[in-house]
């Protein structure tokens, strides 16, 4: 079980890497494996490990954190238009409304994943 953990761990993070940091709603169809199971895995791993690997620790929750930054394509996809579309200064608010509770719901979740992290060794 370690091993598969330390698997999907590792393929998450090569998708991390690729990906540009602060970047909200990123397609869930990027992950390498079902969010569960990059969850579980991470869970896994932060009980395994020893205090002797405080920045891999630390490392794992943050991944754990910045998971809920994926949400499904079609949710991506309004929040990248609505985006582009106040970066650009047109401002549909039928399009932005979406996207900023798109947002507003991924900074929630991620709000409940750093107090998750607090609580876990």
């Amino acid at each position: 079980m370690l091993a598969m953990a330390t698997k999907v761990v590792s393929d998450y993070g090569k998708v991390l890497a690729l990906v540009e940091p602060g970047v909200y709603g990123l397609p869930e169809s990027l992950l390498p494996h079902a969010r569960e199971s990059i969850r579980f895995a991470i869970l896994t791993l932060l009980r395994e490990l020893g205090p002797e690997h405080p920045e891999v620790k630390e490392g794992l929750r943050q991944g754990y954190v910045y998971l809920a930054q994926f949400v499904i394509d079609d949710e991506a996809e309004i929040v990248s238009r609505g985006q582009a579309g106040v970066a650009g200064g047109e401002v549909d608010d039928a399009s932005t409304e979406s996207a900023m509770r798109i947002i507003n719901r991924i900074k929630l979740d991620m709000e409940r994943a750093v107090e998750e992290m607090r609580d876990f060794p």
